[in-house]
């Protein structure tokens, strides 16, 4: 269990920092938000409206949201020795945690879009 808090939050931290300095800090890719896939997964499948979407929100919510999906998936990624088998699992919880969380992040401007 030790194992896994560590590399989980080791792993958190370092992506969060990248997309901290690649995307939130970068104001040309900031403005650009909206359209890139993970906003497309949100947006489209709960046919928000971005006007009312705060870029800045939107995009911490995005680097925290894909932060956690990244270090949880190498985390659990570690419980495996055969690498077939690690790849396989990474995969597959991948998938299952950007559907999920992207799912329940688009759920919740949903319903702050109906107040």
């Amino acid at each position: 269990m030790n194992k896994f808090f560590y590399w989980f939050c080791l792993i958190f931290v370092i992506v969060y920092v990248f997309y901290l300095l690649f995307v939130i800090f970068n104001k040309k890719k900031k403005e650009n938000i909206f359209s890139t896939n993970q906003a497309k997964l949100i947006i489209l499948p709960n046919k928000l409206d971005t006007s009312l979407i705060n870029k800045n929100v939107f995009a911490q919510v995005i680097s925290i949201s894909n932060s956690f999906i990244v270090a949880c998936t190498f985390a659990i990624s570690e419980f495996f020795d055969n690498y077939i088998l690690k790849l396989f699992i990474s995969f597959l919880v991948l998938i299952v945690l950007i559907l999920v969380i992207y799912r329940i992040i688009g759920i919740i401007y949903k319903r702050k879009e109906g107040r």
